[in-house]
């Protein structure tokens, strides 16, 4: 057997990059399904980084499963700073609460109501809008210690936040009131200016103004690397569900 490049297999999940991200695609359409048969108005757009024409026709097949309207977007610059540019920017004009997720995430069958619920249920309660990291971050347990509150939801608990990754959901009003902090995203990749890009230096500067939260245990994981993993949290158990 030929050794496995890193750059082509995951090394959390063993399967080829390819595979490994067309199942966290296929947990996030699960997980919508599931929020509209609770009643959850949902609809989806897929930015897509010029994928050759085999992976869109599998990205397209695991999509049209989903019980919800949904479109497919060529991003106008390649990379990760274009795409989530312009994911952000497309939310600017709409009066919505927006899930910014990255392609990478694997979700539990019930992350997207949960996080809706718990959303609106705060937003009752403080009205206030608020930013919501599927996962805890894994900093918070080696590099950072800060004091948090935690609020007993429906389901689970959530512990209040202020780090995140650039996966959150919160509402396009709070995107357009604060760009300035989403402007920078653009230099994610980039060598030169990627710490210009930074969560710290764009998106973890809303904590300043809106309370976040992240769940316990986690809606949804980083499947990138065993860092980016939130503790005590049987990834593997979901990911062998789908």
């Amino acid at each position: 057997n030929k050794k496995r490049s890193r750059h082509n297999y995951n090394e959390l999940t063993g399967v080829a990059i390819e595979e490994h991200l067309l199942k966290c695609v296929q947990s996030l359409v699960i997980s919508i399904n599931e929020a509209v048969k609770n009643n959850k108005i949902i609809k989806l757009t897929v930015f897509d980084d010029r994928s050759d024409k085999a992976a869109l026709e599998n990205i397209n097949n695991i999509l049209g499963k989903a019980k919800c309207g949904y479109e497919v977007i060529k991003t106008k610059n390649a990379g990760q700073g274009g795409s989530l540019y312009e994911h952000f920017s497309f939310s600017r004009d709409k009066n919505s609460l927006f899930y910014f997720c990255e392609d990478d995430y694997l979700h539990t069958p019930s992350a997207i109501n949960e996080m809706i619920s718990f959303y609106r249920d705060i937003y009752e309660e403080a009205s206030t809008h608020l930013l919501i990291h599927p996962q805890e971050h894994e900093l918070i347990y080696s590099q950072i210690n800060y004091p948090s509150y935690i609020l007993e939801g429906q389901n689970r608990r959530w512990r209040t936040i202020s780090h995140s990754t650039h996966t959150f959901f919160t509402h396009s009003s709070i995107v357009d009131k604060y760009w300035r902090y989403f402007d920078n995203t653009k230099y994610v990749g980039n060598k030169e200016k990627r710490h210009l890009g930074s969560e710290k230096r764009t998106t973890d500067k809303l904590f300043n103004h809106i309370p976040g939260f992240s769940p316990i245990p986690a809606v949804a994981v980083h499947l990138q690397s065993k860092e980016s993993l939130p503790p005590f949290f049987d990834w593997k158990k979901v990911w062998d569900s789908f």
